[in-house]
């Protein structure tokens, strides 16, 4: 864990130890998303041992718990009962511990990454393109800063804002401008899958989940994502094209917080072709692995099925199980 992060931990503890109540860390740690952990050995009868509670439920290497995290501060620095002198106090801790905050209002910024309102934006400046055409955007360099504009094309869309923390097809139908009985919308998504398969697992998807009536998360089909580990300080300062450095991906889903990729895979993906067989490819098995690896540890959670699950309608059945308990929801 950043040593600062971990630093800001122990000064919220305190902080809270001093100025709360029981029953407002409590009130203020549930409403952010924490969860106490019944399994530790504190005893929630002191408020320092409450906040430590809270703290041992989450897995702190996620960027989902700093964003609970700074709803805590957020929160705190909103309350009336505390003093503006206590109040910058905590701001002061935050900024010593790598948090900018504002001067006198509640927002806090993590390393330069916004509050969880922002984080679509942060994640995808420009907006999220998918579709089976490659779509060509460009990052500018002009008077000091930085734009970065996709080319509208025939057959891609493009996702800007309004995802987290859930985003169903009643969200997407509203970013197009149509309601979700839109039947061109509906035939679009369709349409853009690549494969068979792919098509054959989306519709079975939607059809049982009732995707289109019910709060339940979109798949996005053919999302181009490569670039999105991009934020704006760190792209070219000079102006450039990038298209050659994305690359998409069969599904993306945003649900509870959370992005998730959905890989539906063919034998390629792990087997070498020799005439007319396939063989089993230590290479090909290996560069998905480390796909993977890299994926998460950019924070996407990763959800691979095999064309030949989905030849067998009981295991597409079951596979559909699992990614509603693997996105988790209802």
């Amino acid at each position: 864990m950043n040593p600062l992060l971990n630093a800001l931990k122990i000064e919220i503890r305190e902080f809270c130890s001093e100025h709360l109540a029981l029953r407002q860390i409590d009130q203020i740690f549930s409403n952010a998303g924490f969860k106490k952990d019944e399994s530790t050995s504190y005893s929630s009868n002191t408020r320092r041992s409450l906040v430590e509670e809270y703290y041992e439920a989450l897995n702190w290497e996620q960027i989902d718990t700093i964003y609970k995290f700074i709803k805590v501060i957020e929160t705190i620095l909103q309350l009336h009962l505390l003093t503006n002198e206590v109040k910058d106090r905590l701001r002061s801790a935050c900024r010593n511990c790598g948090f900018e905050v504002e001067s006198e209002g509640s927002k806090v910024f993590y390393e330069g990454i916004p509050s969880a309102t922002d984080l679509f934006i942060y994640q995808f400046p420009a907006g999220l393109p998918f579709g089976r055409v490659k779509p060509g955007f460009a990052v500018k360099a002009e008077k000091g800063s930085q734009t970065l504009k996709f080319e509208w094309q025939h057959g891609i869309g493009i996702i800007k804002n309004n995802v987290y923390p859930k985003f169903d097809y009643q969200k997407l139908a509203n970013a197009f401008g149509c309601d979700t009985t839109n039947v061109t919308l509906k035939q679009a998504l369709r349409d853009m899958n690549q494969t068979a398969y792919e098509k054959e697992f989306f519709l079975t998807y939607a059809r049982k989940f009732d995707m289109a009536n019910k709060s339940v998360p979109v798949l996005i089909p053919q999302a181009w994502i490569q670039w999105h580990s991009f934020p704006k300080k760190n792209l070219p300062s000079n102006a450039s094209l990038n298209v050659d450095d994305m690359y998409r991906v069969d599904f993306v889903a945003f649900w509870n917080n959370k992005r998730f990729l959905i890989f539906v895979d063919d034998i390629s993906h792990y087997a070498l072709k020799q005439g007319k067989d396939w063989l089993a490819n230590e290479e090909s098995y290996s560069k998905r692995l480390q796909e993977d690896r890299k994926l998460r540890k950019e924070d996407w959670q990763v959800f691979r099925i095999s064309n030949w699950e989905l030849k067998n309608k009981d295991s597409l059945e079951d596979m559909l199980i699992d990614l509603q308990c693997f996105i988790g929801f209802e």
